[in-house]
Parts: C-alpha cells; sequence; structure tokens
C-alpha cells in the first residue's frame, strides 16, 4: 500500500488493564477467530447493571498481508450476584480521516 495519500497507523503501545478487565478480555477475545485485538487506551467504564468498558484496540485481521485499525470495544461485566461474567457487546471501527 501507497502512503502517499492514506492514513498510516503509528506504532502504539499496548496499554495495561486492570486485572479483573485484562481477565475479562482475555476471557472474551480468546473465543473470536480471524481477527487479533490489542488494547491501547483503557478508555472509559459506565455504571449499568454491572459495569461496561470502552477499550480502544488495534484489530490486526488474519489475513495475508492485513490492514491494521483502530476500534472501540465495548464488554459488559456482570454484577457479582449474577457471575460477574464478561460479554462482548460491540466492535466499533473508529473513522480516521475525514
Amino acid at each position: 500500500m501507497s502512503e502517499v495519500g492514506n492514513w498510516v497507523l503509528e506504532e502504539f503501545t499496548p496499554c495495561e488493564l486492570p486485572k479483573e478487565v485484562a481477565d475479562g478480555f482475555e476471557q472474551v477475545m480468546s473465543k473470536l477467530v480471524g481477527v487479533r485485538y490489542t488494547p491501547l487506551l483503557y478508555a472509559a467504564t459506565q455504571i449499568v447493571a454491572g459495569k461496561n468498558h470502552m477499550i480502544i484496540c488495534k484489530s490486526i485481521p488474519a489475513v495475508l498481508n492485513p490492514q491494521s485499525s483502530l476500534v472501540s470495544v465495548y464488554l459488559h461485566e456482570a454484577l457479582p450476584v449474577d457471575g460477574g461474567d464478561f460479554q462482548l457487546l460491540s466492535v466499533q471501527q473508529i473513522k480516521i480521516g475525514i
């Protein structure tokens, strides 16, 4: 791919997620195939019936000559009384450029 006119992602240092979130992230993402997500920024939380977590990740598809991108990963952590398990709510592409 030519870099002229195209946006090129910078090299990011993966972030360190809080222990319980890192465990939940690994639990959820280990079930996905075809793409690898690397946490870059633990961006936000939301208290609901449990807790939602927003993590900005680098996404790399498992294809020949992959093009990496940035995505927002949303996880839900259930209340301890409900088992405390994590589930994937959504993965949303972050648009780069105008």
